[in-house]
């Protein structure tokens, strides 16, 4: 079993990704329900802080790294870390989750939980390094930024400079929302028209290909580092038209009869909903942790359960349209996870912070359902041999 688990990354990275956020969302509902500081457990982050570094760089480099893996392995026809170099990777992983639980120096914290993240893009350069494949050098530039993302999160954190950590981790998370865009672009049109009982032909627009991800950039700098209104407003809508765009040239309703595509097409609306929300947060700000949270839970969160499910069946040669039956209440849970933390309080602000932990809850027990169904699929070895 140790043998077919280490063999390519994503098997361990999206057992852990997917156990590890059931078990620390569980444990932010418990703290945000009763009030428990985390301080009270002389903890390492405020819980804002943690709750942000655990989803980013914890969650969201967990999938990434699983799926780069495996994908890296498919565009260089070179194999990708396993063995006992990916066991390492994913105890230094698990190690960062951990750390700070259980050490009680500061510097040590911070020391083990940036020890995943370089490591992750030495073993990600090996392979395109080896081939060649110029074309995806940008994804270990992507890495080593994020390394020094979170290492600014931890220098504030020990006091080294101030007032970096929040921005660093707001970066971190909207570039992952742009290596979603970009991974979508990719294999969102292939899966989609492959996907249905009936194949059809995705419709995809020169133009709008062009500049989806650079409007979405255009966006993300405006936001987060310029700060003026008018101008994110405006970026955030001309990135959702695009966008909108996009997504209707990918369409075809028979995608509602199959979960493992209507996940990906539900996941990169709420993408469009998000941009819609942060232009109008611009002047009602009010709506700003709704839209944060259109992009978190909606399309950070349902993307990546649905790349999963897939990849998962995919690549231990099983057979796609009979995916595990739990799967999509899972799909579900999160949709509606989503819908209760991003739409409900504008309907009844006074039950915002019940919202809080009913769509926490939700992802935990969609999550916990994924696991359930995907252990056994991600342990053993394929079906075809």
């Amino acid at each position: 079993m140790k043998s077919v688990f280490f063999s390519i990354g994503f098997r361990p990275f999206f057992l852990i990704a997917t156990l590890f956020s059931a078990i620390l969302l569980g444990l932010w509902v418990f703290f945000y329900a009763t009030h428990t500081p985390l301080a009270s457990f002389d903890y390492y982050y405020s819980s804002i802080t943690w709750h942000a570094h655990e989803m980013i760089f914890g969650y969201g480099m967990a999938v990434v790294a699983g799926f780069l893996l495996t994908a890296i392995r498919n565009w260089t026809r070179i194999q990708t870390v396993s063995g006992t170099g990916l066991m390492l990777l994913v105890v230094a992983w698990i190690l960062g989750r951990v750390a700070p639980f259980v050490l009680n120096q500061s510097w040590l914290i911070a020391v083990v939980d940036m020890l995943f993240l370089p490591l992750l893009a030495v073993f990600v350069a090996i392979p395109l390094v080896k081939a060649g494949n110029k074309r995806n050098y940008f994804m270990v530039g992507m890495i080593v930024l994020m390394s020094v993302l979170n290492l600014l999160v931890h220098l504030d954190k020990l006091g080294v400079v101030q007032n970096t950590a929040a921005i660093a981790y707001k970066t971190a998370f909207y570039i992952i929302i742009a290596l979603i865009i970009a991974m979508a672009g990719r294999v969102f049109p292939m899966f989609s028209q492959n996907g249905v009982p009936v194949r059809y032909q995705v419709v995809k627009y020169p133009l709008v290909e062009k500049f989806a991800l650079p409007s979405y950039f255009v966006f993300m700098v405006s936001f987060l580092f310029i700060g003026l209104p008018l101008l994110t407003a405006l970026t955030a809508i001309i990135a959702a038209a695009l966008h909108s765009i996009r997504l209707k040239g990918w369409y075809n309703k028979q995608i509602w009869q199959v979960p493992l595509v209507w996940v990906l097409h539900v996941g990169y609306l709420f993408l469009i909903v998000g941009l819609v929300m942060t232009a109008i947060s611009q002047y009602k700000p009010s709506l700003y942790f709704l839209a944060l949270h259109a992009f978190s839970i909606g399309m950070l969160g349902i993307v990546t359960i649905g790349m999963m499910a897939r990849v998962s069946i995919g690549h231990t040669g099983r057979d796609l349209r009979f995916p595990p039956k739990l799967i999509k209440p899972a799909f579900l849970l999160l949709v509606l996870a989503t819908l209760v933390r991003v739409f409900v309080p504008l309907i009844v602000p006074s039950a915002y912070q019940l919202t809080i932990i009913v769509s926490g809850s939700l992802w935990v027990v969609a999550f916990g359902l994924f696991v359930l169904s995907y252990a056994k699929i991600l342990i053993s070895p394929r079906v075809d041999g």
